[in-house]
């Protein structure tokens, strides 16, 4: 697969913008010949070695380019503004608020968003599920930001540790999904190796989580495939994602996303999400943080 870039990763598209993203995407930044990237002695490539880790570049997907359907971003009237470019919005922090015209959206989920930006445009913040202490799902956990994401290769299985919080991900190899696994945050992921690619495919999901920033929902038929691939020797990472749920979209439909080598120890990294982090955080009325009353061991 021809390697993408990630020129206007921080910035939020729309589908009227996507042909300009595309553009700038391919001119702008493709690399003419990317450097080989590293691989661990079986010859797979190596996404872990040396105790590093991933850090997400934005908090959004972004189109793939030529892709007629792009994914959910912000609604044009109302642009968000994140901390990464808010001295392009006068130094101001503007809400993420999603685009419910976009047509690959069910008519519910397009409701239920359009009730969401309401309640952001009356004023409630728009906390995400990083900062309350949920698992972000998949592939929400793709936009997780901050705190880099490790990931730990053997023969047999492909662990991905997210430091924020405690989301573990158990992906295991040349294997074959349950008939009918059970709803889970993290749903029964199967992996393999394309090439350079590591390709993991993901159902069993809940509906307790969001598609991205912008609270698109999803339904228990969610079916995710993500594909990563090492680029610039190793320095960056793509990641594109397949979404198919029959439940919440009109259609199948994939969106690319970028992260960056970090060269920080794991044990660095590790972050202890709820101390601290009370039900009514700022003043919202949020959903509470995880909490358990007795010990699990």
């Amino acid at each position: 697969m021809a390697e993408l870039s990630c020129a206007c990763a921080r910035f939020p598209v729309t589908g009227l913008v996507a042909g300009t993203l595309g553009a700038c995407l391919i001119a702008g930044f493709a690399v003419g010949a990317d450097l080989a990237a590293p691989r661990l002695p079986s010859g797979i490539p190596d996404f872990s070695s040396n105790n590093m880790g991933w850090a997400s570049n934005g908090v959004e997907f972004l189109p793939l380019p030529g892709e007629k359907l792009v994914p959910v971003s912000n609604d044009p009237a109302h642009p968000h503004c994140g901390n990464t470019i808010s001295p392009k919005c006068g130094n101001q922090i503007l809400p993420p608020i999603g685009d419910t015209k976009n047509p690959i959206l069910q008519p519910w989920a397009a409701a239920q968003m359009e009730k969401t930006n309401d309640e952001i445009l009356a004023g409630k913040e728009s906390f995400e599920a990083m900062s309350r202490c949920w698992p972000g799902g998949v592939p929400g956990l793709m936009l997780f930001t901050a705190e880099p994401t490790y990931f730990l290769q053997t023969p047999k299985e492909v662990t991905i540790l997210y430091s924020r919080g405690t989301n573990i991900r158990h992906v295991f190899l040349e294997a074959a999904h349950s008939k009918n696994p059970p709803p889970t945050w993290l749903g029964e992921s199967i992996g393999h190796y394309e090439g350079d690619e590591l390709v993991i495919d993901t159902i069993g999901l809940n509906d307790k989580t969001f598609i991205d920033w912008y609270h698109t929902p999803h339904t228990e038929k969610l079916h995710v495939v993500e594909r990563y691939k090492l680029l610039d020797g190793g320095k960056r990472m793509q990641g594109i994602v397949t979404v198919d749920d029959p439940g919440a979209f009109t259609t199948k439909w994939s969106a690319l996303h970028y992260f960056a080598r970090r060269d920080l120890p794991i044990a660095d990294s590790e972050y202890v999400c709820a101390e601290n982090n009370e039900t009514h955080y700022f003043g919202q009325e949020q959903a509470p943080i995880p909490q358990t009353k007795t010990p699990d061991f």
